[in-house]
């Protein structure tokens, strides 16, 4: 007995069939981002605008307590 995917006609049913869900749902992805796609794009630009100093603030202060540490491990000899 052939496997059931060997059968031309189911194959090509089954990707037609997938084929089909495929465009429904990119239609309704489209749909969804014509509605309001700006909003969230300008409320993560906004985000990174505001977050972005306090990360880079935390970024020079784990460096300077590693360079602190470090400094501190090679004057005890580790």
């Amino acid at each position: 007995m052939d496997h059931p995917w060997q059968d031309d006609r189911r194959h090509f049913a089954a990707m037609d069939a997938q084929n089909r869900l495929n465009e429904e749902m990119a239609e309704s992805d489209r749909a969804e981002a014509k509605k309001g796609g700006g909003f969230g794009y300008l409320l993560f630009i906004g985000a990174v605008i505001f977050f972005k100093p306090f990360v880079e603030y935390c970024i020079d202060l784990y460096n300077t307590l590693a360079g602190y540490a470090h400094n501190l491990a090679t004057a005890f000899g580790f």
